[in-house]
């Protein structure tokens, strides 16, 4: 290699800064990159090893590969480089990638997870640098909190998806992330109650106005979402769960920030969504929307006493403020909120003096109650929504002791009186 002479660092107009660096005996190119706001500042930097080269090969390498660089950015709207973080590679991956593809219940659990475990652990390291041992230390990050594994778990997804694009735009050379073993999902222990237990809670909540709203939640094993976002003009001899009920975090629409502290105080709010996320906005951050899989779309059958309790729901819908169209709303007429419906549930199985379970639990119940009635697996299925037998077959190992031996079929075990 023969070192530079005469004024190394000339450059033409626009090539940016080209010169020898003594120290580790490299050639570097470096140049200032286009602005996304007015307070950011960019720079491309690129080293290149002179070896066997002359100094004019040295030069135009440098530059060669310093323009490639930026017809990357031109391509990806972002430029890897040798000092580029993983939280800077992160936020792009995020904003650029991630939000076109996932929904926004989705893309909320990943903001959190970034936020508060994957950053704070690692987003400091240049992404070049990032080993398997630095991955290793988000789930050491979570346990130590206290959390579950199915947490570190997803932190660990996020990460090698993430790795995944970078590899793909050839930043990383490997996915570190798939070099150490994911953390295991934590084992949750199923909360269910017997068929007493179910009546117990019917007859303490007779004249609540949420009544009927627990009925089906018991028989139909539907979940929270399905039930809220339940349409008067999809039920009839059966109920139509085609859509669901979700509350959406708005984002800041505004750049930069505005002044307000959450993005549902945004004057220009917005929502994020990948384009084949079929959706109806209701009010506020309450949402209707399809189902993720295909078994989510399906038809359960109304049969008594069941369809005796719905359309008595149905007649005071009628007569009530309603102008979403539902089968359970406030005394306002709004829908109900999630997080409304979840309280109410623990109030009812307060009263009824029975275990205190999950809403989601009232599933698990109707599938034991299903299993103990000997409904066969692929009917199972298709009433919960499951997409494969390994899911149902997961319920088979909920402690059923407590269930009453005279199940004969879903109805007959919860006999309510109309």
């Amino acid at each position: 290699m023969v070192k530079p002479t005469q004024n190394p660092n000339k450059r033409a107009k626009g090539e940016g800064t080209i010169y020898f660096r003594e120290s580790d005996q490299r050639w570097v190119g470096s140049k200032d990159l286009p602005r996304r706001n007015p307070t950011d500042r960019r720079r491309a930097v690129v080293l290149v090893n002179p070896k066997g080269m002359t100094v004019k090969e040295a030069r135009a390498a440098t530059i060669a590969k310093l323009n490639k660089r930026v017809a990357e950015l031109e391509k990806n709207g972002d430029l890897p480089n040798e000092q580029q973080t993983v939280a800077q590679w992160l936020h792009v991956w995020f904003d650029t990638i991630a939000l076109k593809k996932i929904r926004p219940k989705t893309a909320a659990t990943y903001r959190t997870l970034l936020e508060k475990h994957i950053l704070p652990e690692i987003g400091h390291v240049q992404l070049t640098k990032l080993t398997s041992a630095h991955v290793r230390r988000i789930e050491e990050r979570i346990l130590s909190k206290g959390l579950s594994s199915t947490t570190a778990m997803q932190a660990h997804r996020i990460v090698a998806v993430a790795l995944k694009y970078a590899l793909r735009e050839e930043r990383v050379t490997k996915n570190v992330a798939l070099l150490t073993d994911a953390p295991k999902r934590a084992r949750k222990q199923l909360g269910v109650l017997t068929a007493v237990d179910g009546v117990k809670v019917l007859s303490a909540t007779r004249d609540d106005r949420l009544w009927s709203r627990w009925a089906a939640a018991l028989l139909t094993g539907a979940r929270q979402g399905e039930l809220l976002g339940l349409e008067l003009d999809r039920v009839t001899d059966v109920i139509d769960l085609s859509w669901q009920l979700q509350r959406i975090s708005w984002e800041h629409g505004c750049s930069p920030t505005c002044d307000k502290k959450r993005g549902s105080e945004c004057p220009k709010r917005t929502v994020t969504f990948p384009a084949d996320w079929e959706h109806r906005h209701l009010t506020g951050g309450l949402w209707l929307s399809r189902p993720k899989s295909n078994a989510g779309y399906r038809i359960i059958p109304l049969v008594d006493p069941l369809k005796t309790i719905i359309a008595a729901r149905i007649e005071a819908a009628r007569l009530e403020p309603n102008p979403y169209g539902l089968l359970w709303t406030t005394e306002t007429g709004n829908p109900i909120d999630p997080g409304y419906d979840n309280r109410a549930w623990h109030d009812a199985l307060n009263r009824a003096g029975v275990p205190d379970v999950r809403l989601h639990d009232a599933r698990h119940t109707t599938a034991s109650l299903l299993l103990e009635a000997n409904v066969p697996e692929p009917i199972i299925m298709k009433i919960l929504g499951h997409n494969s037998y390994a899911v149902t077959r997961g319920y088979q190992n909920v402690d059923r002791r407590q269930l009453d031996a005279a199940m004969e079929g879903l109805s007959a075990l919860l006999p309510i009186s109309r």
